[in-house]
């Protein structure tokens, strides 16, 4: 099964969990701190030096080249076509 399959369902709003009358300085408060944490788990992927995991930079770099200006897109995106590996 796909994952576009699996999400037909989802809502495509940007910000799902937050409803509109989420006060604008909270909204941006929480933008902010999902691309700190996607761009400290990106680091962390990218600053390994396991040869056996360069499949996944290489992956991740096209990712964040993709979505530039906005981690938590590349990192969903990357997840979202991870293939199903034993040991993950």
């Amino acid at each position: 099964m796909t994952v576009e399959r699996m999400f037909q369902g989802v809502p495509s709003d940007p910000d799902p969990w937050m409803s509109g009358d989420t006060p604008e300085d909270v909204r941006q408060f929480a933008i902010e701190s999902l691309r700190w944490q996607a761009q400290e788990i990106i680091d962390e992927v990218l600053c390994s030096k396991d040869p056996r995991e360069e499949w996944v930079r290489d992956r991740l770099r096209g990712c964040v080249a993709r979505n530039p200006g906005r981690p938590e897109r590349a990192l969903l995106e990357q997840l979202m076509n991870s293939p199903d590996r034993p040991g993950w």
